[in-house]
């Protein structure tokens, strides 16, 4: 009987260690699927209806060649859609273009991240603030 349940809990045990192995492989793979990026904005320009002020920011990119990418603005998360440009070399610098609102105020419209070669074309729809 002890036999018995030596070798059931091993099965048990083994299981468990399968099952987390699992576990840690997907979010490995997950969290390879986003790169993290710090990008510095040279000037204020909206992303959507939030403003990203001048300075240092988080950016978390997917890998894919679009969809939404995420700016932490200090407590906040400013997502937008983007479609992905190849670019043929690296950034040396964080580049942003923008485009004239007509208020007086910049809607960010590319973003190229130093050391990336890919430029992020903004879309002006799908933004959210959390």
């Amino acid at each position: 009987m002890i036999k018995y349940s030596r070798k059931k809990i091993g099965m048990v045990a083994l299981a468990l260690v399968a099952a987390l192995a699992f576990s840690a492989g997907a979010w490995a793979q997950q969290a390879q699927q986003n790169v993290e990026q710090k990008v510095s904005f040279y000037l204020d320009g909206k992303v959507g209806d939030e403003i990203v002020k001048k300075g240092s920011y988080t950016l978390v990119i997917p890998e894919a060649d679009q969809g939404a990418f995420e700016i932490k603005v200090g407590k906040k998360t400013v997502t937008a859609q983007f479609t992905k440009r190849q670019n043929k070399e690296q950034a040396e610098a964080d580049k942003m273009t923008y485009r004239d609102n007509g208020d007086g105020t910049r809607t960010i419209a590319t973003i190229t991240p130093r050391g990336r070669k890919f430029t992020l074309l903004l879309q002006e729809s799908g933004v959210a603030s959390k």
